[in-house]
């Protein structure tokens, strides 16, 4: 019964030791995703809008944003297009109402600058 009792154990530390290896993140997509969530968090309040959208920020620093019905479309796409034009801020996917109405940039995009 003891035995039995120690390898339960064994390999409950095992399979914890095991899972948590994979969901690690580095330093570097900590780092990222921080800046990347700081300058969503900005933007967000320098529009007054920081009570009208929740976000997600991933570890590649790419962003996804669910603005509220209130906000008027004209703010959408203003805000969207100010976290676009960020470095730090990998790619955009904004929804509202369950519709997405800005699509995905996706990473390398040129941003129009006619190359």
């Amino acid at each position: 019964m003891i035995n039995n009792i120690k390898i339960l154990i064994f390999l409950s530390f095992f399979l914890l030791a095991s899972c948590t290896g994979n969901t690690a993140l580095t330093q570097a997509e900590r780092n990222r995703q921080q800046v990347a969530d700081y300058r969503v968090a900005s933007i967000l309040f320098e529009n007054e809008l920081e009570g009208e959208a929740s976000y997600n920020v991933h570890t590649d620093g790419s962003v996804v944003i669910l603005f509220d019905e209130s906000v008027s479309f004209e703010d959408y796409t203003r805000v969207v297009g100010q976290m676009r034009a960020v470095p730090e801020i990998r790619a955009v996917r904004a929804t509202q109402s369950g519709r997405e109405v800005c699509p995905l940039r996706q990473p390398g995009n040129n941003r129009g600058s006619g190359e």
